[in-house]
């Protein structure tokens, strides 16, 4: 069975300090394998995908493509809720995808502000699927029948209206830094040929990187990379030919990463 899962998050950020115990890890950064469909139902602050950063607000809407790495921020001492479809391409129709919407990277950004009248409907679809988010309502194979037809509208909508997307100069220097990590996940890199090949210091290298990623470069770096091995490993790769194949000088400095990045033996994948 493909894969596809609907889940309604909420929390509250609590504070410069970091957000609430509760909700913790629905706030983290990071990526997964599937496609990733968000609807906001309250909150407002920012959602950075791969380096491009989105207003959030009621009502935006976000589709998140394969490896994409993405993360929340909402203001502080704010209520934050929305609506999360996980699925696999291979519950969609052939036209879906080999969609452009679907391709590419940095993801796809729905203001209700900005889109046409026909796909509003997206909107309205989502709304209705927010009863099957509570626990055991999309457990019936009536129910997941629905969700597949459903998210199928909701995409094929899309498809009618062009993502808004918001670029800076600095920020295309990032997602042009971005895709030059994503063509070398494996191999080794250093800073050192990073900054070389986009003529710029380590420091303002490493500065830029942080401020519109949320991340250290060397963090996107590894949750990519341990997202592939995880691919890998889940596909029946042995952990050893996993580690070789990504680039790592030994099996034991693999296994640290991927144990650091996880919390799990990349063995047990195989297992």
């Amino acid at each position: 069975m493909s894969y596809l899962y609907l889940q309604q998050y909420a929390g509250v950020r609590a504070s410069c300090s970091g957000f609430d115990t509760s909700a913790q890890t629905k706030f983290e950064r990071h990526c997964h394998s599937n496609y990733e469909l968000i609807y906001i139902l309250q909150g407002e602050g920012n959602y950075i995908v791969e380096g491009v950063d989105y207003p959030l607000h009621p009502h935006a809407l976000l589709l998140m493509r394969p490896y994409e790495y993405h993360y929340v921020c909402p203001r502080e001492n704010q209520f934050y809720e929305r609506v999360v479809i996980n699925f696999e391409a291979e519950i969609l129709p052939e036209c879906l995808r080999t969609h452009p919407m679907l391709a590419g990277h940095h993801g796809n950004y729905f203001s209700l502000k900005s889109i046409n009248n026909p796909i509003r409907g997206a909107y309205d679809l989502l709304t209705q699927l927010v009863p099957l988010s509570a626990d055991g309502m999309q457990s019936t194979p009536e129910a997941e029948a629905l969700l597949r037809a459903t998210v199928t509208q909701i995409l094929l909508l899309l498809t009618l209206e062009t993502p808004e997307k918001t670029i800076s100069p600095e920020s295309d220097t990032v997602l042009r830094i971005i895709e030059y990590l994503n063509r070398h996940l494996c191999e080794e890199i250093s800073l050192d040929a990073i900054a070389h090949e986009f003529f710029i210091s380590k420091y303002h290298l490493c500065r830029m990187f942080r401020q519109q990623t949320g991340a250290s470069i060397f963090t996107y770096f590894n949750t990519k990379r341990m997202a592939l091995a995880q691919q890998m490993l889940n596909a029946g790769e042995n952990a050893t030919t996993v580690a070789l194949r990504l680039g790592f000088r030994d099996y034991s400095t693999f296994y640290r990463a991927y144990r650091k990045q996880t919390g799990e033996s990349p063995v047990r994948k195989i297992q």
